[in-house]
């Protein structure tokens, strides 16, 4: 079973919809698909239409012992399809980072699980939290890729960064190697804001970006209020079609393919927060005074510019004059 990963620190840049749609997409190719919802938000479960209130167990039985015996996962798995399984979550599974203080081993506990199950699913698809926790650690500790998506704004940026560093722990306190890839989402051809993202992070992730490009589409912001993968709500939207693509490009990789050196991964850390830095640090001065959102038209996708006086009131003017220097060397502070 090839086990995968999607996560990334900062929340709305696709995870879950790419989970969900990217286990739809595998599953219609008759690979046997498990999806694990890892997140006690629980949106992948509520995207495929099952009430995290109405659940009898979840993963979070699975995780934590109830007189001193897991549940396995078969008894948790719901079929959606005939060839695409979930094994979800509810708000309890917030608790289990407390639940399991101090437990020896706590950080395999989901790898042991789908050990249990390896020969029963081509592919296991675990949907993230947008934190670094415990939950995190032992979704990336199951996998051996993990999937970034990146939806063409600043924090989302940084959130590589930090779980490019949880990977490079990952390799120094457990010995476990994981290939990190960035998917491009949200992308909006139209802005020349998106084509420098997309340049940069195809610059410094190389083999390890996807080609396939997942393409603003409104379909995919409509399918979760059916719960529905976009697949069956619409299959000729773009979003379908993008995903689509990305199972065809996922299923042509071999696993082991292309995984970084953990000081590829190091220097890949450092280098992409200190110019997600000065790119913030830019856009801020950008924006004082207010005025001068209407001027950012052409580097910003339309979704990010209501961020601002918020980003700009959190972070305050320190981090501009932190980049100046730089800044006054190159015109884009993402070259």
């Amino acid at each position: 079973m090839r086990i995968i990963a999607v996560a990334n620190q900062k929340g709305g840049c696709g995870k879950t919809t790419t989970a969900i749609n990217l286990s739809y997409s595998l599953s219609i190719r008759n690979h046997k698909v498990l999806l694990v919802d890892c997140d006690p938000q629980a949106h992948a479960t509520m995207g495929l239409k099952i009430k995290p209130s109405d659940l009898e167990h979840s993963l979070y039985n699975v995780l934590t012992p109830a007189d001193g015996h897991n549940a396995a996962l078969e008894q948790i798995i719901i079929p959606i399809h005939e060839y695409l399984h979930l094994a979800p979550s509810n708000i309890i599974l917030s608790a289990v980072e407390q639940e399991l203080s101090g437990v020896d081993g706590r950080e395999e506990k989901l790898m042991q699980a789908l050990q249990r199950i390896d020969d029963q699913y081509a592919y296991c698809i675990i949907d993230c939290p947008p934190s670094v926790g415990l939950l995190c650690f032992n979704a990336l500790r199951a996998a051996s890729e993990v999937i970034i998506p990146i939806d063409m704004s600043l924090f989302s940026l940084r959130g590589i960064a930090k779980l490019l560093e949880l990977t490079v722990i990952l390799k120094d306190e457990l010995g476990h190697t994981i290939t990190p890839r960035a998917l491009i989402t949200m992308y909006d051809r139209r802005t020349k804001y998106s084509q420098r993202v997309l340049d940069k992070v195809r610059e410094e992730f190389g083999a390890n970006a996807y080609q396939t490009i997942i393409r603003y589409n409104i379909r995919l912001r409509e399918t979760v209020d059916y719960g529905l993968p976009v697949g069956l709500f619409d299959k000729r939207s773009n979003g379908h079609l993008d995903y689509e693509q990305l199972a065809e490009e996922i299923a042509g990789l071999k696993e082991e393919a292309a995984v970084l050196h953990e000081d590829v991964v190091t220097g890949m850390t450092q280098d992409m927060l200190q110019k997600t830095e000065c790119y913030i640090g830019a856009v801020m001065q950008a924006v004082i005074p207010e005025e001068s959102l209407a001027d950012l038209e052409e580097i910003l996708p339309p979704a990010y510019k209501s961020s601002y006086p918020e980003m700009v009131q959190a972070l305050g003017v320190g981090a501009a004059e932190t980049c100046a220097a730089e800044d006054s060397e190159s015109e884009d502070p993402l070259d």
